[in-house]
């Protein structure tokens, strides 16, 4: 898909209006972000090792 077409299906899905000065701006970060997940497609990864950082847990201050 192009990413004008993906821009405005986006756009219209979510409800937000793209000022008209903003469309080349919007395109080209749509671009880059595209082709960033590309390469992250290409990188193979086994479910099998994956492993998810813990969840930070702020320590207990007592000042409730």
């Amino acid at each position: 898909m192009k990413t004008e077409a993906y821009m405005e299906a986006a756009a219209d899905l979510v409800g937000v209006e793209i000022h008209p000065d903003w469309r080349p701006g919007v395109a080209t970060f749509l671009g880059l972000a595209a082709d960033m997940a590309a390469l992250l497609d290409q990188v193979e990864l086994d479910d099998g090792e994956l492993v998810q950082a813990p969840v930070y847990t702020p320590p207990e201050t007592g000042d409730d």
